[in-house]
Order: structure tokens, then sequence, then C-alpha cells
């Protein structure tokens, strides 16, 4: 009997820590799906959240640049035309200050959202190239096209071409940025994970080894 009794408690004993080994590693298990858990939601939150949020910035430097081309198509036309009245030209100004009032929004959003490359193309590549037809259109109207050089006046002859390509530029950019936005390319998504397409020598070495033993997700 009493054996019997001995034998009971060591295998008590023995199946105590066993039972607590167990319930710390249903623990930890838990623990882990839960992490990952959160963090699969936390990133759906933000992807949702940047995906709206970036398509109402395209959807704004599209209505904008329709405005700003559109106005200065037709203050070419009116330059070629010859004898611009001063409403036509309050007009063509008034579109350049209200582009110019959201210029540095733009360049704001565009960076944080899509980078520093966009944001410098924005600038240099698809601003400049509507700001020069517009500095033609202009020149040729504060001076006359006959006291135009002969370089000028040929610019003035192909400003509505420059201004087709401008166009081309500004809805090509759009493009890029829906195509960033549709593959989540845009700055929280890209940096969410740390692996930022072109930015790989960015991540620490202990991050990659972590990820290739799928110890980090």
């Amino acid at each position: 009997m009493s054996d019997h009794s001995g034998n009971t408690s060591r295998e008590a004993v023995i199946m105590f820590p066993q039972s607590v080994l167990i319930g710390l590693i249903v623990a930890l298990v838990g623990y882990v799906l839960q992490q990952r858990s959160w963090r699969h939601n936390k990133r759906e939150e933000v992807r949702q959240r940047e995906f709206e949020a970036c398509t109402k910035i395209i959807e704004d430097l599209a209505r904008a640049f329709d405005k700003r081309i559109l106005a200065t198509s037709e203050f070419v036309s009116h330059v070629n035309r010859g004898g611009v009245s001063e409403d036509e030209l309050e007009f063509f100004r008034k579109s350049i200050r209200e582009w110019m009032y959201e210029f540095s929004y733009f360049k704001s959003k565009i960076f944080h959202y899509f980078g520093r490359e966009k944001m410098l193309e924005f600038e240099n590549s698809v601003h400049n190239s509507i700001r020069e037809v517009s500095d033609i259109a202009l020149r040729t109207n504060r001076f006359g096209r006959d006291k135009l050089s002969s370089v000028h006046r040929e610019e003035q002859e192909l400003a509505s071409k420059r201004l087709n390509l401008a166009r081309y530029i500004a809805y090509r950019f759009l493009a890029d940025l829906n195509e960033m936005t549709a593959n989540e390319e845009t700055s929280r998504i890209s940096l969410y994970d740390n692996i930022r397409a072109g930015q790989l020598d960015m991540i620490s070495r202990t991050y990659l080894i972590q990820r290739l033993l799928n110890l980090k997700s």
C-alpha cells in the first residue's frame, strides 16, 4: 500500500513540471499567434488608411492638372490669335496663383506617401514642363510676336506641342502614382516590414536572417 502511494506521489511530482511546461508552451504559442494577428490587423488598418489617402491625393492632383493645363492651353491660343484681353490675362494669372497655392501642399503629400524621387519628379519634370509653356506664352504676350527673336518666335510656334508633351508627362506621373498605390509601394506600407524596394541595404543583417528562418513575419 505504501509502495503504491509512493509511486503515485512520484508520478504526481513528475507530472507537475510536465503540465507546467505544456502550459507554458500553450501560452507561448497563444502569445505568438496573438501577436501575428495583431500585426496583420494593424497592417490592414494602415493599408486601408493609406490607400484612401493616396487615392485622394491622386484625384486632387488630376483635377489640378486639368485646370492648369486647360488654362495654359486657352492662353496659348489667345496669344497665337493676338490681342489678349485683360480678362483673359487675369484669368490665366489666377490659374497660376491657384496652382502655386497648392504646389507646396502637393510636394509635401507626394514626399510623404510616394517618396523623395517622386516629389522631385513632380517639381522638376511635371511642374517645370507646364511652367515653361506658360513662360513662353507670357513672354510673347508681353513683348508681341513681332519683337521676339527668331528663337523665341519658334518657341511660341511650338508651345502647343510642348504643352501636349507636358500633358503626357503629367498623366504618366499620375499613372505611376496609381500603380504604386495599387502595388502597396507607398511610404507606410513599404516601410511596414522594412523592405522598401531599392533600399534593401538599409535592412539589418539580423532582420534578414530572422526573415530567412521564419522567425519574423
